[in-house]
């Protein structure tokens, strides 16, 4: 996996230096993520912090407009509460968990999101811009603990499907620092379509993000 990921960005480096019109973000985005799910019986149970960590491809195809696209190791998750028993997916089998049971999940995506970027013409140092559009995610990585039961960094992969996708929306300012460079800041708020575990309830996941990254 890591192997395909270096691919990936040696392509995006690549278009970048030889695509005109086209503005290139590296970033780290602070967010808290949560799981929710549309039955009654498993409830959320809170955010947990993490790291989405990438770069961003924007082709303008006019002055204030772009295409987005790019590439991150998204890292997630959140907790939920059964209140009835119920049974975790494990690496090392079926666990019968009790009811009132919270699980606390771990979980990395490689993230490709596909969107649209608006900006404002320059005021002074300062660019405003908005941008919205689809995330898909690939997991990687599925880890889980359980209070009061002896799991810990579980692996739960099969818990967790393998694709995830969503909507995002946010906004932020670039500020200049000499030629086509910036310093941009940002929030974004990100909410799954699609369940994104093996199990019959839907739960889908969600993150409220600070962007921080520079644009060169």
């Amino acid at each position: 996996m890591k192997k395909y990921l270096f691919i990936s960005i040696l392509a995006l480096i690549s278009i970048k230096a030889f695509s005109q019109n086209t503005r290139f973000t590296v970033f780290v985005d602070p967010q808290f993520s949560w799981m929710s799910s549309d039955i009654k019986t498993v409830e959320s149970d809170g955010s947990k912090f993490g790291v989405n960590i990438g770069l961003n491809l924007d082709k303008f195809f006019a002055p204030n407009y772009a295409l987005m696209t790019g590439i991150s190791i998204d890292n997630t998750g959140g907790n939920l509460i059964f209140r009835d028993s119920t049974t975790l997916k494990t690496n090392g089998g079926d666990e019968e968990l009790p009811e009132g049971s919270t699980v606390h999940y771990k979980l990395q995506y490689i993230n490709i999101p596909l969107g649209l970027k608006l900006k404002t013409n320059e005021i002074g140092y300062l660019t405003f811009f908005t941008h919205l559009g689809i995330n898909g995610g690939i997991n990687i990585k599925a880890t889980g603990e359980v209070d009061d039961f002896e799991l810990e960094n579980e692996n739960i992969s099969d818990e967790i499907k393998l694709f995830n996708l969503g909507y995002y929306i946010g906004a932020g300012v670039e500020y200049s620092i000499g030629g086509n460079s910036a310093i941009i800041l940002g929030l974004t708020y990100t909410n799954g379509f699609i369940d994104i575990t093996d199990d019959s309830d839907k739960v889908t996941l969600g993150n409220f993000a600070i962007r921080i990254g520079i644009l060169f």
